[in-house]
């Protein structure tokens, strides 16, 4: 399955995510002592070890008096995904089984 074609997880341990649609990972610009600028290249995925652009989804859970905001990045080469949850610093490496039926939880073990 490609990047592009993968879906994404349907819930977050068992409540329903609301996804928004890709959209390009910022451009970063760093500024250096001298004045000059350049465009900082994206990171290294994790995943493939190279370097390509992300895109980013911003997924909302309703928990009742908890509500999440997550924030899924993807490798634009090997479709690997990293999700953060913003409220809490928390951040997952997603597998296959995250996309299933069921969506993704945490492991416990």
């Amino acid at each position: 399955m490609t990047s592009a074609a993968r879906h994404l997880p349907v819930a977050w341990d068992g409540h329903p995510i609301e996804w928004g649609e890709f959209t390009a990972d910022p451009f970063v610009c760093q500024i250096n002592a001298d004045g000059t600028s350049g465009s900082v290249p994206p990171d290294l995925c994790w995943h493939c070890g190279v370097r390509a652009e992300r895109v980013t989804a911003e997924g909302r859970v309703v928990i009742p008096n908890w509500p999440y905001r997550l924030v899924l990045r993807r490798c634009t080469r090997c479709g690997h995904d990293q999700v953060r949850n913003w409220l809490t610093g928390q951040e997952w490496d997603l597998d296959e089984s995250d996309y299933g039926p069921d969506g993704s939880w945490e492991d416990a073990s």
